[in-house]
């Protein structure tokens, strides 16, 4: 398995204005070096967990073959019928795409509370509403973003980092050669670290105990992916 310094993490989310309804998905990238994207999307006409699985593909497709990923979701449709085995009734066709991107690369599959103040879960949620109030004005299915996550060693925009854009654009111009921020994938904050590390967390203490976590367990929770 990859080092834990190769992961990259995926918070996918879901939105629907009624259920079906107006629907919309986003993703939120964080590459091992805590470079992020976002990618969103909707739907004129679809269901909540169509969206939740959706959110899971797209972020997963914008993530290279062959490299450990985390995804984290609050919804324990997807969650738990990836680790747990729920049958699958519903929603066949995305249940093969999202297998199918699973088995490209090495999945773990992380249930993250919603609407519990984690930044990037609540980023993801953010875009997906929007997702789901363009598809609802245009009445067409959309996506704006990414088709792929660049390895190019360029800095990422100040408008990556969320709020702590502004921030990030004084600093870049006070950094050291050998320094370079990033984002952590813990906190959802920016923060400055060595050039080269490409650790995804920052150095706060809560933020630590989940990367410890995460190493322990990052051969655990797969269940049929290996």
């Amino acid at each position: 398995m990859p080092a834990p310094k190769e992961t990259h993490y995926v918070y996918a989310d879901g939105s629907c204005l009624g259920n079906p309804g107006p629907g919309g998905w986003a993703a939120v990238i964080v590459k091992p070096s805590g470079v992020s994207r976002t990618i969103y999307g909707g739907d004129p006409a679809t269901t909540n967990n169509r969206m939740e699985l959706t959110a899971a593909i797209e972020g997963l497709r914008v993530v290279p073959t062959g490299t450990r990923v985390v995804v984290r979701s609050d919804s324990q449709y997807v969650v738990k019928t990836m680790t747990l085995g729920w049958k699958r009734k519903q929603n066949v066709d995305l249940w093969e795409k999202l297998d199918h991107e699973a088995g490209e690369r090495r999945v773990v599959f992380e249930w993250v509370e919603g609407h519990a103040g984690d930044p990037l879960n609540e980023e993801a949620d953010r875009n997906a509403r929007h997702g789901a109030t363009i598809a609802a004005k245009s009445g067409r299915i959309h996506y704006h973003g990414l088709s792929i996550v660049s390895d190019e060693p360029k800095p990422s925009p100040a408008s990556d980092f969320g709020t702590d854009g502004e921030v990030v654009r004084e600093l870049r111009a006070l950094l050291t050669a050998d320094e370079t921020i990033r984002r952590c994938v813990g906190c959802g904050r920016a923060f400055v670290g060595p050039a080269g590390d490409a650790a995804p967390y920052c150095a706060l203490a809560a933020c630590q105990l989940k990367a410890r976590r995460a190493a322990d367990t990052s051969g655990v929770r797969r269940k049929s992916h290996d």
